[in-house]
């Protein structure tokens, strides 16, 4: 058996120090290393070295990676793993660089953590699938996806995924350089493993199998030969759902995209993530009203239509449960725009504006925010849950700059689904609290923070210079430089959030 190196390279890498093995698999090995000139980590996958013994098979692995590294040039997208450099290494065996990911396989993930929640599910899942819709949308299928090339990392708050390993993938029906029906049988689509032509529903089969793996922490094909999985995949038998997404819209949605027949199977990427929201949506518990929703009418309440509440709900003292010593406001503003010549109804575009301020404002409640009011597309909300307004604003910043990467996955889908686009702004203040919870500058907090607003850029977030002196240390910010300078110059400075880094 040929020694597997666990620190060096195999071969000579020009530029790069090893700093030891990732991971391997049958056609490479993944190693972490630093880029000497820059001194930024990065992954380097080299073709497996038993594979040079024979010529044939090292054409046809060397061949794979350069498929591979030409399907990620094509890539450029959240959630798939960015293809960094490319090269020769001494011995003339190729080798490609790849971001280096801090995380862990999904694989790896639920045997540590065990099956997961459905909205922990869905959130993770739901990226993949905008991972998806990209792919097709540029003639690429993945041709293995499955749990070990899915990446997982936590920003704190939320779970990202990046999908990696496209030595499979097609692009446009060339030549993948395979020998048979290539792929991991537990994952792979009927179709696949009689070695037929892949097109998207090949990968939403595998999806498919995925979310269900995650509700359950087991994979839902399995066998004790690689006889009995490769039958269980070829029958035209369900695959079976967990007794809890039995009769439900979700099960329909799963059920519909593990058709064993490629022609009654969902094959459209971007329909599924809208029914997928769509059905999340049916299941979602209805939430406990906040002092503010309980004054609304309930006629208005049971419409479900966004808060509309006026400015002044911010003031109003709330029931607390214990006193903080100031509240943190976050103001959010979210535009819809034409991105390209689009036939929509004013009506089905006022539809999809609603739409995106209730969920940007659903998630800010599931952050712990507070909804205070709505004035167009701009949302008012506070914080005040935690024993400092230090955390406070903490919290709201984490929240906004996740609302920041979300909002750009969403306009992706958008564009694509109704050719209109999603931007967001934002700024942050904080409000000082006496002892019994009355703000003492309430009206003047709240004008500082929506004039900040008004001066945000897309995707930027302002912060006060209170609120930047209360953060100091905590998240990274920078002093912000106003692009029109039509206006007299702010009293005192601005800041923004520096942007988050995607995972």
């Amino acid at each position: 058996m040929t020694r597997v190196p666990t620190h060096g390279f195999p071969v000579g890498v020009p530029g790069y120090q090893s700093l030891g093995l990732l991971g391997q698999g049958a056609s490479g090995q993944i190693f972490k290393a630093r880029q000497r000139s820059t001194g930024q980590f990065v992954a380097i996958k080299i073709p497996s070295t038993p594979a040079a013994r024979d010529p044939a098979n090292r054409r046809r692995v060397h061949q794979r990676l350069h498929q591979e590294t030409r399907v990620l040039a094509l890539l450029q997208h959240i959630h798939v793993v960015r293809l960094i450099d490319k090269g020769l290494a001494r011995e003339g065996v190729p080798f490609a660089v790849l971001e280096y990911v801090a995380g862990e396989t999904l694989r790896e993930f639920l045997q540590r953590q065990g099956k997961l929640s459905l909205p922990d599910t869905a959130g993770l899942m739901a990226q993949v699938l905008d991972a998806l819709a990209f792919f097709h949308a540029h003639h690429i299928v993945h041709r293995d996806l499955k749990p070990e090339n899915v990446m997982v990392v936590s920003s704190g708050t939320t779970l990202h995924a990046k999908v990696l390993d496209f030595g499979l993938a097609s692009h446009r029906g060339e030549p993948q350089f395979t020998t048979g029906a290539e792929g991991t049988p537990a994952y792979c689509a009927p179709e696949q493993l009689r070695g037929e032509a892949c097109g998207p529903a090949t990968d939403i089969y595998a999806w498919a199998l995925m979310f269900v793996e995650c509700l359950s922490s087991r994979p839902s094909i399995q066998g004790s030969s690689l006889t009995e999985v490769l039958q269980r995949q070829m029958s035209m038998d369900a695959v079976p759902l967990p007794e809890e997404l039995q009769d439900t819209p979700l099960g329909a949605l799963l059920q519909q995209a593990l058709q064993k027949d490629v022609q009654l199977r969902t094959s459209d990427a971007v329909q599924l993530y809208g029914d997928l929201a769509r059905c999340l949506a049916h299941a979602a518990p209805p939430r406990r009203p906040s002092p503010v929703a309980r004054s609304i009418p309930a006629a208005h309440a049971a419409s479900g239509q966004a808060l509309r509440a006026t400015m002044d709900s911010l003031e109003r003292p709330r029931p607390r449960t214990h006193a903080a010593p100031s509240r943190a406001i976050l103001c959010l503003t979210l535009r819809l725009y034409p991105a390209r010549d689009a036939s929509l109804a004013l009506s089905d575009l006022q539809d999809i504006r609603e739409q995106q301020l209730r969920w940007c404002a659903n998630a800010v409640q599931s952050g712990q925010g507070h909804g205070a009011g709505t004035l167009g597309d701009c949302m008012l909300f506070h914080f005040e849950q935690g024993p400092s307004s230090a955390q406070n604003l903490q919290q709201a910043a984490a929240l906004a700059q996740d609302l920041c990467i979300r909002v750009q996955r969403r306009s992706r889908m958008l564009e694509v689904q109704h050719g209109v686009r999603l931007e967001i702004s934002g700024s942050m203040h904080t409000a000082t609290l006496q002892s019994q919870g009355e703000l003492l500058d309430s009206y003047h907090a709240a004008n500082v923070t929506l004039h900040l607003n008004s001066l945000a850029g897309p995707g930027t977030v302002l912060l006060s210079h209170r609120a930047h002196h209360e953060l100091a240390g905590r998240v990274k910010m920078e002093a912000y430089a106003r692009a029109s300078e039509t206006h007299p110059p702010e009293p005192e400075p601005v800041y923004r959030l520096a942007p988050a880094t995607h995972p």
